[in-house]
């Protein structure tokens, strides 16, 4: 029986989702046209307990990982709004993912697995149809591409890579009360198609988020985050794994400005409840440089 876990929780790492897509708060709050952004991320997910339909199968599981993120964007405009004074604005950008990832513990027959090298990078835009800063309202669309083009190894229990494609449209809405306050609103579903190295198919992951932000001072806010996700079973050799993912996980973000051209974000995350795969928590840092 312990053999056949730990089979099966080999094959469910294999597409455990390495990079967290998760949006900002304020994220959705368009900069001006002509506004060149660099964000370079640094993310420490870390878990100690794994999770099947609901229940706790083991303690002696350790999975971490520390990514990295780079991330170029670029604001411009290209029409009027459908609603707002403000511009049509879109952000071209693309996420280049790396990093490490290490796995150990009697959940895996003590094995010590590790996975150095490239994520698979995503590109995207946030088309904002709705843009109306006087009276504090934003929405936009994005729709994400991740490419297979990240390292990936079919015999591995953990990999960067996914070797397969994966699209998320997601919508944003973000509206600002009074000076101080902005409320995000963001629900997404990601589609994947299969990986064929391991016969891998799996079902569509939809997911929302809300974000509370309160300026505390000119220079820097904060955010109370909650983030959901819901669905994203596996087949596997025609056979379903029953690994579905229903989690939900509260976080807290702290932005500073300095000067007028750095931002500094820390966060962390608590996915506090996990029915399907590793309960992680996550530390993550930003930098950004406005230009």
């Amino acid at each position: 029986m312990k053999k056949m876990f730990v089979s099966a929780l080999l094959c469910a790492l294999l597409v455990v989702p390495q990079i967290a897509l998760a949006v900002n708060s304020r994220d959705y709050i368009p900069l001006p046209p002509d506004t060149f952004l660099f964000c370079t991320y640094f993310k420490h997910i870390s878990a100690t307990s794994y999770y099947a339909n609901g229940k706790k199968v083991s303690n002696d599981f350790n999975l971490t990982e520390n990514l990295g993120i780079l991330r170029p964007v670029y604001y411009m405009d290209i029409g009027k709004a459908l609603y707002g004074d403000g511009g049509f604005r879109i952000d071209p950008q693309a996420l280049i993912p790396f990093g490490e990832a290490n796995l150990d513990g009697a959940a895996v027959g003590n094995a010590d697995i590790s996975t150095t090298g490239f994520a698979d990078p995503t590109v995207f835009a946030t088309f904002w149809f709705v843009n109306d800063p006087k009276n504090k309202l934003w929405a936009g669309f994005s729709p994400y591409i991740t490419m297979p083009l990240g390292d990936y190894d079919r015999h591995k229990a953990l990999n960067l890579g996914n070797n397969r494609w994966a699209i998320k449209p997601e919508l944003g809405v973000v509206k600002g009360f009074g000076e101080r306050t902005y409320l995000d609103m963001i629900v997404n579903g990601e589609f994947y198609t299969e990986n064929e190295k391991i016969n891998l198919k799996q079902d569509p992951v939809f997911g929302a988020e809300v974000h509370l932000s309160y300026d505390i001072t000119k220079q820097w806010y904060a955010s109370v985050d909650y983030f959901y996700s819901y669905g994203g079973e596996t087949k596997q050799n025609g056979e379903w794994q029953n690994n579905k993912v229903n989690s939900h996980g509260l976080g807290l973000s702290l932005f500073w400005m300095i000067g007028s051209n750095n931002q500094l974000m820390v966060e962390y995350r608590d996915d506090f409840s996990v029915r399907n795969g590793p309960g992680t928590n996550t530390f993550g840092a930003r930098w950004a440089y406005f230009f």
